[in-house]
């Protein structure tokens, strides 16, 4: 209750400052955030959580022993006399009740976890409390909120949190003890400096809040005396004539810009179908060049697998003949040596010879007809570089015509425009 009373004192306060005429200035800070990012509470925390685990563990076991008692207790109830069955129900209860004294002793108001909860969070709220004395002293704030306090905050603007503030300053006096005299000097220099340019930016928004204050007034006088100029009938008819030609001018202009917008788009469809068409023309163009290819290609195959053909057909022959004569060298020779004795290694010798000069022969034909392939290939080649190299210029001479002709219309459309 105490903390909601000052808590509206403040904002009482803050209310009349402004209200006066003044700058009061304020921040907040989120305390369980900066606790949320601490190192040593985290650390604390996560240690009492596993020693609440425990606790927790250990209340559930007692009441699964419990539940055992009664689960036993509703099974041997036929059995058991009513002394018996009072005996283990007053057993029970007393069961129940110590786990009900250890749920409090342990997670109740003002039990452990709470109790150990604050503990752990005084000396760290404490040190907080500190470094916030510190900024409130340099950067000259009148007044310094918890956003997680028991009064609630209606509204809490982001640029008034500190929260981030609190830890860096947090954190640097950790690291000052240990640092040097030098090095903490060097900080605390640097902190000032910090400390100044948030207070001297702080200064220029208040000034330019006050200055959107003072332009809000004057537009609300002006308000308030075109109101009053108002009521003046010549005053009106003057409004009125105004008014009427601001129309006809504004008609006038949304005239001028739908003629040159129904020009531009004229400009743009032609444009659009012009390319369309040199696109079209350049697809068939190609796809005609392509076909083309293909027939030469076709071609040159067909008449290399005649060549081919023809080759191999001329080969068998004479191998056919070459064998036919060899046949009839032989009858003929086999008829001789029945009349006379015929040196036999000069036989072998000349078959030898025969033989290389028709190898010679063949390999000779078979080169001739590689040469005369490569040289048609290398024709051809030379036909499509030649080829590929117009088509190449006529494309460029395209593009030539398209921006020559996209100049054209942009200048087109300017001269509209300037004759407009």
């Amino acid at each position: 209750m105490r903390t909601l009373l000052a808590f509206i004192f403040c904002i009482f306060n803050i209310t009349f400052l402004l209200a006066q005429g003044g700058s009061a200035r304020v921040a907040y800070i989120d305390m369980e955030y900066i606790l949320s990012q601490t190192p040593e509470y985290i650390e604390a925390t996560s240690q009492l959580d596993e020693r609440a685990g425990t606790w927790k563990a250990d209340i559930d076991k007692k009441k699964a022993e419990i539940k055992k008692l009664k689960d036993n207790l509703a099974a041997e109830r036929i059995l058991l006399t009513r002394e018996l069955i009072e005996e283990k129900e007053e057993e029970i209860s007393i069961l129940e009740d110590d786990l009900f004294q250890y749920q409090q002793k342990r997670f109740g108001t003002s039990g452990d976890l709470i109790t150990q909860k604050v503990m752990l969070a005084k000396p760290i709220q404490d040190q907080v409390f500190s470094v916030v004395e510190d900024i409130a002293e340099a950067r000259k704030f009148d007044y310094v909120l918890d956003k997680n306090s028991e009064a609630t905050m209606v509204l809490a603007t982001k640029r008034h949190d500190i929260s981030d503030l609190v830890l860096r300053r947090m954190a640097t006096s950790r690291r000052k003890q240990g640092m040097s005299k030098k090095q903490v000097q060097a900080v605390e220099e640097e902190e000032e400096i910090e400390d100044a340019m948030s207070l001297r930016q702080s200064r220029r928004e208040e000034q330019k809040r006050r200055k959107e204050e003072a332009e809000r007034i004057m537009r609300i006088e002006e308000k308030k005396r075109q109101e009053e100029l108002s009521t003046n009938a010549a005053y009106q008819k003057q409004q009125e004539a105004l008014r009427l030609r601001e129309e006809q001018i504004k008609a006038q202009q949304e005239k001028q810009d739908r003629l040159a917008r129904e020009r531009q788009e004229k400009i743009d469809a032609q444009k659009q179908l012009q390319q369309e068409k040199i696109k079209e023309a350049e697809q068939k163009r190609e796809q005609q060049e392509e076909n083309k290819q293909q027939a030469i290609k076709d071609r040159i195959k067909a008449i290399e697998e005649q060549k081919e053909e023809a080759d191999r057909r001329k080969a068998e022959r004479e191998r056919l003949l070459a064998e036919e004569r060899e046949r009839r060298r032989l009858q003929a020779l086999e008829q001789d040596s029945k009349k006379s004795t015929i040196d036999v290694e000069k036989l072998k010798e000349e078959r030898r010879l025969a033989q290389e000069k028709r190898e010679a022969e063949q390999k000779r034909k078979k080169e001739e007809a590689l040469k005369r392939r490569q040289e048609l290939i290398d024709e051809n080649q030379r036909k499509q570089e030649e080829r590929r190299q117009r088509i190449l210029k006529d494309q460029e001479e395209r593009k030539e015509r398209i921006e020559k002709q996209k100049a054209e219309a942009l200048k087109q459309a300017e001269e509209a425009k300037t004759s407009k």
